[in-house]
C-alpha cells in the first residue's frame, strides 16, 4: 500500500509542477491585435500615426496593469472598404519600454498596407519610418526561344537486366527436421 501511496503523490506533485510552470510561462508574454477603422482617414500617414499612438498607449497600459508581463507583441490592423490589413507590428520587452517608450525602432511597418487599403499612390502620404516601395518592378528579359534544329534532351531508361535478389528465402523447420515436435 505504501508503494501506491508514493506513486500517487509523486504523480500529483509532478502534474501540479507542470501546470504551474505553464501558467507562469503564459503570463510572461502577451500577443494583442487591435483594429482601426480607417474609412474616415484621408491619408495613409494619418492612419499610421493613429496606429502608432494606439500601439504606444496599449503597450503602456498593459505594462502598467499587468506586472507579470515581460514582453508584448502588438499588431495594429487597418480596415477600409471591407479590407482588413496589418499596418504595423511591435515586439517590445518591459526593459526596452522602460529605457525608451518610442516604438519606431522596434516596429515593423507593412509597406503594402497603403495600397491594399486603397490609399492613393502619392508618396508624400508615406510616413518617414516606413520603407518605400518601388513604383515599378525591374524588367527581366525572357529567355530566347529554342531553335528548330535542337531536340530536347530526355533521359532514357537504362536497359540493364534487373539484378537478382541477394537474400535467400527463410527456411522453416518441418516435422521431419525436429523429432521433438508433437502433432
Amino acid at each position: 500500500m505504501n508503494l501506491y501511496y508514493r506513486i500517487f503523490w509523486s504523480t500529483a506533485l509532478t502534474l501540479a509542477s507542470i501546470l504551474t510552470t505553464d501558467i507562469t510561462a503564459l503570463a510572461s508574454a502577451k500577443n494583442t491585435s487591435l483594429l482601426i477603422d480607417s474609412n474616415n482617414n484621408n491619408s495613409y500617414k494619418s492612419l499610421v500615426e493613429q496606429a502608432e499612438n494606439l500601439a504606444k498607449n496599449t503597450i503602456n497600459q498593459e505594462f502598467k496593469n499587468n506586472p507579470e508581463i515581460t514582453e508584448i507583441t502588438i499588431t495594429i490592423l487597418g480596415e477600409r472598404q471591407s479590407q482588413i490589413v496589418p499596418i504595423l507590428r511591435s515586439n517590445i520587452s518591459r526593459a526596452e519600454w522602460q529605457k525608451n517608450s518610442e516604438i519606431d525602432n522596434l516596429t515593423r511597418y507593412f509597406a503594402d498596407a497603403k495600397y491594399l487599403l486603397k490609399f492613393g499612390n502619392n508618396n508624400q502620404d508615406t510616413p518617414k519610418t516606413q520603407p518605400q516601395t518601388p513604383d515599378s518592378s525591374p524588367q527581366i528579359p525572357a529567355p530566347p526561344p529554342p531553335s528548330p534544329n535542337t531536340q530536347p534532351i530526355v533521359p532514357q531508361p537504362s536497359k540493364k537486366s534487373p539484378t537478382p535478389p541477394t537474400s535467400k528465402p527463410p527456411i522453416f523447420p518441418s516435422d521431419e527436421d525436429d523429432s521433438k515436435i508433437d502433432d
